[in-house]
Protein backbone atom coordinates (compact mmCIF):
# COMPACT_ATOMS: atom_id res chain seq x y z
CA UNK A 1 0.00 0.00 0.00
CA UNK A 2 1.88 2.96 -1.29
CA UNK A 3 1.41 6.58 0.09
CA UNK A 4 1.41 9.55 -2.37
CA UNK A 5 0.93 13.31 -2.49
CA UNK A 6 0.42 15.50 -5.24
CA UNK A 7 2.55 18.53 -6.32
CA UNK A 8 0.87 21.30 -7.85
CA UNK A 9 1.61 22.80 -11.66
CA UNK A 10 4.53 20.72 -14.12
CA UNK A 11 7.00 23.11 -13.95
CA UNK A 12 10.69 22.05 -13.77
CA UNK A 13 12.68 21.97 -11.03
CA UNK A 14 15.99 23.86 -10.98
CA UNK A 15 17.40 21.16 -12.99
CA UNK A 16 14.81 21.04 -15.55
CA UNK A 17 13.20 17.84 -14.14
CA UNK A 18 9.01 17.63 -13.32
CA UNK A 19 8.35 17.40 -9.70
CA UNK A 20 8.16 13.58 -8.74
CA UNK A 21 5.21 11.85 -7.37
CA UNK A 22 6.75 10.91 -4.31
CA UNK A 23 9.84 10.71 -2.46
CA UNK A 24 11.69 7.61 -3.75
CA UNK A 25 12.76 6.52 0.10
CA UNK A 26 9.30 6.86 0.64
CA UNK A 27 7.25 4.54 -1.60
CA UNK A 28 10.42 1.90 -1.18
CA UNK A 29 10.00 1.69 2.57
CA UNK A 30 6.13 1.21 2.17
CA UNK A 31 7.41 -1.20 -0.26
CA UNK A 32 9.53 -3.17 2.15
CA UNK A 33 6.71 -2.61 4.56
CA UNK A 34 4.48 -4.55 3.53
CA UNK A 35 6.49 -7.66 1.66
CA UNK A 36 8.01 -7.98 5.97
CA UNK A 37 4.61 -7.82 6.85
CA UNK A 38 3.50 -10.71 3.65
CA UNK A 39 6.72 -12.83 5.26
CA UNK A 40 5.92 -12.44 8.55
CA UNK A 41 2.06 -13.94 8.14
CA UNK A 42 3.42 -16.82 5.98
CA UNK A 43 6.39 -17.44 8.55
CA UNK A 44 3.90 -18.18 11.21
CA UNK A 45 1.76 -21.29 8.85
CA UNK A 46 -0.05 -22.26 12.39
CA UNK A 47 -0.37 -19.17 13.82
CA UNK A 48 -4.09 -18.29 15.66
CA UNK A 49 -6.66 -15.71 14.51
CA UNK A 50 -5.35 -12.79 17.13
CA UNK A 51 -1.56 -13.25 16.28
CA UNK A 52 -2.61 -12.60 12.53
CA UNK A 53 -5.50 -9.73 13.49
CA UNK A 54 -2.62 -8.17 15.72
CA UNK A 55 -0.09 -7.98 12.92
CA UNK A 56 -2.59 -6.56 10.40
CA UNK A 57 -3.31 -4.27 12.57
CA UNK A 58 0.36 -3.18 12.96
CA UNK A 59 0.80 -2.96 9.67
CA UNK A 60 -2.13 -0.62 8.75
CA UNK A 61 -1.65 1.67 11.70
CA UNK A 62 2.15 2.03 10.29
CA UNK A 63 0.68 2.80 6.39
CA UNK A 64 -1.99 4.98 8.21
CA UNK A 65 0.53 7.40 10.00
CA UNK A 66 2.57 7.14 7.18
CA UNK A 67 -0.05 8.86 4.82
CA UNK A 68 -0.54 11.32 7.92
CA UNK A 69 2.88 12.18 7.71
CA UNK A 70 1.99 12.57 4.12
CA UNK A 71 -1.10 14.68 4.62
CA UNK A 72 1.23 17.23 6.15
CA UNK A 73 4.04 18.00 3.13
CA UNK A 74 4.43 21.50 2.44
CA UNK A 75 3.70 20.37 -1.35
CA UNK A 76 0.25 20.13 -0.98
CA UNK A 77 -2.86 21.94 -1.03
CA UNK A 78 -5.83 22.47 1.87
CA UNK A 79 -7.86 19.51 -0.84
CA UNK A 80 -5.07 17.31 -1.38
CA UNK A 81 -4.15 17.55 2.68
CA UNK A 82 -7.62 17.02 3.75
CA UNK A 83 -8.12 13.65 1.38
CA UNK A 84 -4.64 12.23 2.39
CA UNK A 85 -5.32 13.16 5.92
CA UNK A 86 -8.94 10.90 5.41
CA UNK A 87 -6.98 7.98 3.58
CA UNK A 88 -4.91 8.13 7.12
CA UNK A 89 -7.32 8.54 9.61
CA UNK A 90 -9.21 5.26 7.64
CA UNK A 91 -6.01 2.81 7.78
CA UNK A 92 -5.28 3.98 11.36
CA UNK A 93 -8.77 2.97 12.18
CA UNK A 94 -8.94 -0.24 10.17
CA UNK A 95 -5.70 -0.92 12.33
CA UNK A 96 -7.00 -0.32 15.66
CA UNK A 97 -9.85 -2.44 14.58
CA UNK A 98 -7.81 -5.26 13.27
CA UNK A 99 -6.03 -5.33 16.97
CA UNK A 100 -9.14 -4.88 19.53
CA UNK A 101 -10.74 -7.47 17.38
CA UNK A 102 -8.20 -9.79 16.11
CA UNK A 103 -10.10 -13.00 18.16
CA UNK A 104 -13.56 -11.61 16.69
CA UNK A 105 -13.54 -14.33 13.46
CA UNK A 106 -11.99 -14.84 10.17
CA UNK A 107 -15.03 -13.17 8.62
CA UNK A 108 -14.33 -10.01 10.34
CA UNK A 109 -10.27 -9.54 10.13
CA UNK A 110 -11.25 -10.46 6.61
CA UNK A 111 -13.34 -7.66 5.76
CA UNK A 112 -11.44 -5.09 7.67
CA UNK A 113 -8.43 -5.87 5.24
CA UNK A 114 -10.36 -5.87 2.11
CA UNK A 115 -11.86 -2.53 2.88
CA UNK A 116 -7.87 -1.32 3.38
CA UNK A 117 -7.09 -3.15 0.24
CA UNK A 118 -9.98 -1.52 -1.60
CA UNK A 119 -8.99 1.71 -0.35
CA UNK A 120 -5.52 1.96 -1.34
CA UNK A 121 -6.02 0.80 -4.91
CA UNK A 122 -8.86 3.06 -5.64
CA UNK A 123 -6.50 5.50 -3.93
CA UNK A 124 -3.71 4.71 -6.53
CA UNK A 125 -5.63 4.62 -9.36
CA UNK A 126 -7.06 7.76 -8.75
CA UNK A 127 -3.45 9.32 -8.38
CA UNK A 128 -2.91 7.57 -11.69
CA UNK A 129 -5.43 10.12 -13.48
CA UNK A 130 -2.76 12.61 -12.90
CA UNK A 131 0.64 10.92 -13.65
CA UNK A 132 1.69 10.20 -16.87
CA UNK A 133 4.19 7.51 -18.50
CA UNK A 134 5.66 4.65 -16.74
CA UNK A 135 4.11 6.09 -13.33
CA UNK A 136 0.40 5.43 -14.74
CA UNK A 137 1.31 2.44 -15.55
CA UNK A 138 3.02 1.12 -11.92
CA UNK A 139 -0.07 3.26 -10.02
CA UNK A 140 -2.50 1.81 -12.49
CA UNK A 141 -1.32 -1.63 -12.28
CA UNK A 142 -1.23 -1.08 -8.42
CA UNK A 143 -4.19 0.22 -8.16
CA UNK A 144 -6.38 -3.06 -9.79
CA UNK A 145 -4.28 -6.02 -7.79
CA UNK A 146 -4.85 -3.95 -5.20
CA UNK A 147 -9.01 -3.52 -5.72
CA UNK A 148 -8.73 -7.19 -6.77
CA UNK A 149 -7.18 -8.62 -3.87
CA UNK A 150 -9.92 -6.29 -1.40
CA UNK A 151 -12.60 -7.81 -3.58
CA UNK A 152 -11.49 -11.75 -2.94
CA UNK A 153 -11.18 -11.04 0.74
CA UNK A 154 -14.70 -9.55 0.80
CA UNK A 155 -16.38 -11.52 -1.07
CA UNK A 156 -14.70 -14.92 -0.20
CA UNK A 157 -17.30 -16.84 1.70
CA UNK A 158 -16.58 -17.59 5.02
CA UNK A 159 -12.54 -17.57 4.73
CA UNK A 160 -10.92 -20.56 6.89
CA UNK A 161 -8.08 -19.46 8.62
CA UNK A 162 -5.34 -21.17 6.34
CA UNK A 163 -7.27 -19.51 3.58
CA UNK A 164 -6.75 -15.80 5.44
CA UNK A 165 -3.03 -16.43 6.39
CA UNK A 166 -1.96 -17.45 2.85
CA UNK A 167 -4.18 -14.83 0.68
CA UNK A 168 -3.31 -11.74 2.92
CA UNK A 169 0.63 -13.47 2.88
CA UNK A 170 1.09 -13.68 -0.64
CA UNK A 171 -1.46 -10.90 -1.54
CA UNK A 172 1.18 -8.10 0.74
CA UNK A 173 4.41 -9.80 -1.04
CA UNK A 174 3.32 -9.44 -4.75
CA UNK A 175 2.12 -5.63 -4.00
CA UNK A 176 4.72 -5.20 -1.66
CA UNK A 177 7.44 -6.09 -4.24
CA UNK A 178 5.33 -4.04 -6.95
CA UNK A 179 6.18 -0.86 -4.52
CA UNK A 180 9.15 -1.53 -4.23
CA UNK A 181 9.99 -1.77 -7.90
CA UNK A 182 8.18 1.05 -8.65
CA UNK A 183 9.74 3.03 -5.76
CA UNK A 184 13.17 1.88 -7.88
CA UNK A 185 11.55 4.07 -10.88
CA UNK A 186 10.85 6.72 -9.46
CA UNK A 187 14.60 6.84 -8.46
CA UNK A 188 15.50 6.01 -12.01
CA UNK A 189 12.96 8.22 -13.74
CA UNK A 190 11.11 10.66 -11.51
CA UNK A 191 8.06 10.94 -13.48
CA UNK A 192 6.06 14.27 -13.54
CA UNK A 193 1.90 14.56 -12.38
CA UNK A 194 -0.01 16.10 -15.32
CA UNK A 195 -1.48 19.53 -14.39
CA UNK A 196 -5.06 18.95 -13.20
CA UNK A 197 -7.18 19.18 -10.09
CA UNK A 198 -7.25 16.82 -7.17
CA UNK A 199 -9.79 13.83 -7.68
CA UNK A 200 -13.19 14.53 -6.35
Amino acid sequence: MTTFSWHRGHAPTHRGRAPSVEPFWQVLSLGVITVLFGIAVLAWPGQTLHLLGVLAGVWLIVLGVSRAVAALGRTQDTARRVFTGFVAAVLIVAGIACVRNAAGGVLLLATILGLAWLLSGFTQLAISLFTKGKARIWLTTLGVLSILVGLAFMLWPGPSLTTLVLLTGISALIIGAGEVAYALQLRRGRPAVESGGAPA
